[in-house]
This record gives structure tokens, C-alpha cells and sequence, in this order.
């Protein structure tokens, strides 16, 4: 039986649908094959194990019975208690983590010198699909179709000289944080009086803010991806709202929120779509499961973002092909795979340098 440690919550806004994430994959994790760890990140960066740990309302207000963990750097392991310590060998970590501090590559920077494997993408792809803006200027530098867009800074805000930075795209405009998701701090903006108050939002949650040219009237359409060197794809999927975009209530708190499942596309956007997130899964070294949001107008596709870390681990979309303990299964063996193939490759080196060098050779410098 295979240690499981599931991570989530985090320094996040996205915090409350991480927990909700790992409840979900706590839920349908084979009982058979593994043992769960839950390890639950609170908005604090303090990794702990809390008591009764799927239900939802335990993460509600502060959190007292708790167990600390520790990480084992270069052991794969944790340690769990302060006074009568733990140790638990661990197989693969699950990251349910959303946003900062999990999804940004944090998470996987601290496994890698613990040396546990984990079920999100490299650090590099979590890092840079994490800024809107880096994962764009990717996008254009391979002539992966995405929408006008330009980086806002606070200095930019301070100075007033916003009209200047958006002269060359056309008002609607969509304001975003570069580093946030679930839709938090967004804004749809007609007029330069509107910019300003939405760049003042979006400055609420980030450094740097990015401004794009809003279509209207298309499709959002999302795909998700399974795989490591070769990658297979999901069903699709059309989230409907009432509003240009899907807000943070629109997403996870309406009972009644529309997703179409396999919507109707005209004729070679099916094929966009596939190519596209083909293309884009070799480029940022993608691996695991991923979701891919694309923006569809007439007969054009522009791809959105990357989603690392989606949601509920876009379980829903491989209804059909995979249950949600299948495809559980398949993230970590995937996750194992690619921790064992990277370890494979020679890190160090041993020189002569350090023997070589002599103690008073860089005196003459020092005053």
C-alpha cells in the first residue's frame, strides 16, 4: 500500500476551493491501494494534519487540534508531531493546492529537496503558467493565437499614464491580476474612468496587472490534458454565465451555474483546439493533468490560460473514459514515473576547484 499525502488550502484566495478539491480526491482515492496523508497548507504556510479532515466546516475559523509536519529534505518523507515525532515514507503527493503557494511552483520546488514526487506539472510550466503575463508573452513568441494584452505595474497606476499603456487596444478591456484565478479581482471596463477603478481592484491582489481586449459574444471552452511525453484529451466543455466572464460566484457558489458538456463548434475548431493544446503541452513541458481554457469567435480560437492545478482536478471532464479513482490512479503513476526519469540525470560534479583554489588569492581585494 502506497503512502498518498494529499496538499491543500494554502496563502491563497483560492484557499476554500483547494479544501474542497482535496475532499474530493480524499473521497474517491482507491482505499485499497493507499494510505491517505492528508496535509493541509494553512493561509500561514503552516503544514499540519487536522482532525476530521473532510469535513469542510473543519477549516472554517481557527484550527486547533492539529499534528505539525515537517519535511525530510532529500528523504522523501515527513515528520508529524512535536513531541512524539512520526516519520512517514512518502509515495507521491497529490496537489490540490490553488493559486499562490501550490500552484506557482512552490509546492514543487519544496518536494523536489524533499525528493517526493508530486502529481502537478514541473516547476518551471506551474511558474510560468501561473503569470498571465510570462505565460502569454510565451504564447506570442510561438505564434500561439491569444488576444491583445498589456502589462499594467503599480508604478504605471501611480503615474496615471494608463491611457498611454492601452492607446493600441480598444475599450471593452478585461482587467486581471497577473497571479490570481478563480476569477477574483477581475473586472470587464468600458472607459478610462473604469480602468483606473479597476486596475485599483486588481492592485488589491498584485504588483501587476494585465489589460486585454474583450471579445463579446464567444464561447469560453475548456479542454482538459492527461499525460507526460504523450498527451490525451478530455471531453470539452462550455461554461454559460449571464455576465462577459465567469465571476468567482458564477464558478463555484451558483447551485444552478451551466456547463455544456460536449458543446457544438463549427468545422476545424475542434481541430484548433487540439493542435493548440498540442502544441502547448510539449512547449511548457506539461505533465499530469492540466486544464486549458480557449476563448472561440466565429471560426477563431484564442487560447486563454493554463490551469495547472484546475479545479476538482477537471475530474469531470474524463467522465466517460475515466472514473474519478482511475484517473487519481493515473496522476500518480505518472508523477512516479516522471520522478524516477528525472533522476536518472547526473546533478553534480566533482572538479578541482575547491583544491585548486588558495585561501589568500582574493585578499587583495577585500578593504
Amino acid at each position: 500500500m502506497q503512502n498518498i499525502m494529499v496538499l491543500y488550502g494554502g496563502k491563497s484566495v483560492e484557499h476554500d476551493i483547494s479544501v474542497l478539491t482535496a475532499i474530493q480526491v480524499m473521497q474517491n482515492l482507491n482505499k485499497n491501494k493507499y494510505k491517505i496523508i492528508p496535509v493541509y497548507q494553512t493561509p500561514e504556510c503552516e503544514f499540519i494534519i487536522v482532525n476530521d479532515y473532510l469535513n469542510p466546516k473543519t477549516y472554517m475559523g481557527d484550527i486547533k487540534k492539529y499534528r505539525n509536519v515537517n519535511f525530510v529534505f532529500g528523504e522523501g518523507e515527513i515528520v508529524v508531531g512535536k513531541i512524539l515525532k512520526k516519520h512517514i515514507k512518502i509515495d507521491c503527493a497529490i496537489n490540490c493546492c490553488h493559486g499562490n503557494c501550490g500552484e506557482d511552483g512552490t509546492l514543487n520546488a519544496l518536494l523536489n529537496l524533499a525528493k517526493i514526487p508530486i502529481t502537478s506539472p514541473k516547476i518551471m510550466p506551474s511558474s510560468t503558467c501561473m503569470d498571465k503575463v510570462i505565460m502569454k508573452d510565451i504564447f506570442r513568441a510561438n505564434n500561439i493565437p491569444c488576444v491583445d494584452y498589456v502589462l499594467i505595474t503599480e508604478q504605471d497606476y501611480i503615474q496615471k499614464v494608463l491611457q498611454q499603456r492601452v492607446a493600441n487596444l480598444e475599450f471593452p478591456l478585461i482587467v486581471k491580476p497577473v497571479n490570481l484565478g478563480s476569477s477574483i479581482g477581475i473586472n470587464k471596463v468600458d472607459n478610462i474612468k473604469q480602468l483606473y477603478e479597476a486596475v485599483e481592484i486588481a492592485l488589491y491582489y498584485d504588483s501587476r496587472v494585465i489589460v486585454e481586449k474583450c471579445l463579446e459574444n464567444f464561447k469560453e471552452i475548456n479542454i482538459s490534458c492527461l499525460g507526460d511525453e504523450e498527451v490525451e484529451f478530455s471531453r470539452l466543455e462550455e461554461p454559460v454565465s449571464w455576465q462577459n466572464f465567469l465571476n468567482f460566484d458564477n464558478k463555484y457558489t451558483q447551485k444552478n451555474a451551466k456547463k455544456i458538456l460536449d458543446p457544438k463548434l463549427k468545422n476545424g475548431v475542434l481541430e484548433q483546439i487540439y493542435d493548440i493544446s498540442t502544441k502547448v503541452w510539449k512547449i511548457f513541458d506539461l505533465s499530469g493533468v492540466v486544464r486549458i481554457d480557449y476563448m472561440v469567435d466565429g471560426d477563431n480560437v484564442y487560447i486563454n490560460e493554463i490551469n495547472t492545478v484546475p479545479g476538482s482536478l477537471a475530474f469531470y471532464l474524463w467522465k466517460g473514459k475515466y472514473d474519478f479513482f482511475e484517473l487519481l490512479d493515473k496522476i500518480i503513476e505518472i508523477a512516479i514515473a516522471q520522478f524516477k526519469k528525472q533522476n536518472k540525470h547526473k546533478y553534480t560534479f566533482t572538479s578541482s576547484v575547491l583544491a585548486d583554489y588558495k585561501p589568500n588569492s582574493m585578499n587583495k581585494y577585500a578593504k
